[in-house]
């Protein structure tokens, strides 16, 4: 498996199909275990690490994602507009670089997203306090 930094940059695809190998391949520990033919148990707890990794990464992508969208600016670029978002992580900026396309090709808007930021743990405590502002730059072409 790779680790967490090859992970980031493989496309959707890549990881959605090594998802799905993962799932696969814990179904078969799985029943080896209940029919006790597992031999390496250790497999089981690395399977399931790895499938958590596979997740973290596709959600961290999604969560870029719809917090750029939330931005005004980007959200008053891509109004009315049948546009796609990718997300990859830069490790210069330490943060999410998302980029909005439309149909052909052409770049809409871009944003730096840092998911980094503590976050209230409650109700109260979001109400006390402002939320972090996690988009850094946003951009938008044109």
């Amino acid at each position: 498996m790779a680790n967490i930094v090859e992970l980031r940059e493989m496309s959707d695809a890549k990881l959605e199909e090594m998802l799905e190998n993962g799932r696969e391949e814990m179904f078969n520990l799985r029943f080896q275990q209940a029919s006790a033919q597992l031999e390496d148990y250790s497999r089981i707890k690395t399977v399931r690490r790895e499938i958590a990794q596979l997740e973290t990464v596709l959600n961290m992508r999604q969560l870029a994602v719809e917090t750029a969208v939330a931005d005004e600016t980007i959200a008053a670029a891509l109004a009315g507009k049948a546009w796609e978002g990718t997300a990859r992580f830069s490790y210069e900026e330490s943060g999410w670089q998302v980029t909005f396309s439309d149909e052909s090709g052409n770049e809409l808007a871009t944003a730096l997203v840092n998911l980094n930021k503590k976050r209230p743990q409650s109700r109260r405590q979001a109400k006390k306090h402002a939320q972090p502002q996690r988009i850094v730059s946003a951009e938008v072409a044109g």
